[in-house]
């Protein structure tokens, strides 16, 4: 068998779940990093166009969280090509809010979204301990942004 129809097999593959196991493994890793993507740019216009008093504490707040979602989007994209796939580069739905409420309640929509793919992506590891361990690991960081979020949101509503 040659190498690439053995990837082709092995993409095809069941999981234990039912679903096309490397594949669906794949479809959800690339989810999640469209959403980095977005986020990335998403928080980056924040940084640019938070205005009055809120821009000294909060421009370098979306400048870390676009720096963060970055770093994600950099590491999702190699994981993906060291399981065989191609990284996607096409971003999620990227939000735009011209008041810091709206720019705080987008990013929360966008984490929660970006939390959902991240646990799917890890339902969808199966028997893979180590990218099991590796997705718990942004699946904690993600949820502690959720966290964030809501305590800054709730405070502006």
């Amino acid at each position: 068998m040659t190498k690439n129809k053995k990837q082709a097999k092995e993409l095809k593959s069941k999981n234990s779940n039912g679903h096309n196991g490397k594949y669906e493994l794949l479809s959800r890793l690339n989810h999640a990093l469209s959403l980095e993507y977005a986020a990335t740019i998403q928080y980056l216009n924040q940084h640019c166009q938070v205005k009055g008093y809120d821009r000294q504490d909060f421009a370098p707040f979306f400048a870390a969280s676009s720096n963060e979602s970055h770093l994600h989007a950099q590491n999702l994209g190699n994981k993906i090509v060291a399981l065989g796939g191609a990284p996607t580069f096409s971003p999620a739905k990227i939000r735009q809010s011209s008041t810091l409420s709206g720019m705080l309640k987008d990013d929360l929509e966008l984490e929660r979204e970006a939390l959902k793919a991240y646990v799917q992506a890890w339902e969808a590891a199966d028997e893979n301990r180590p990218l099991k361990f590796w997705l718990e690991d942004i699946i904690r960081e993600e949820q502690l942004h959720v966290d964030e979020l809501e305590k800054l949101a709730a405070e502006r509503s």
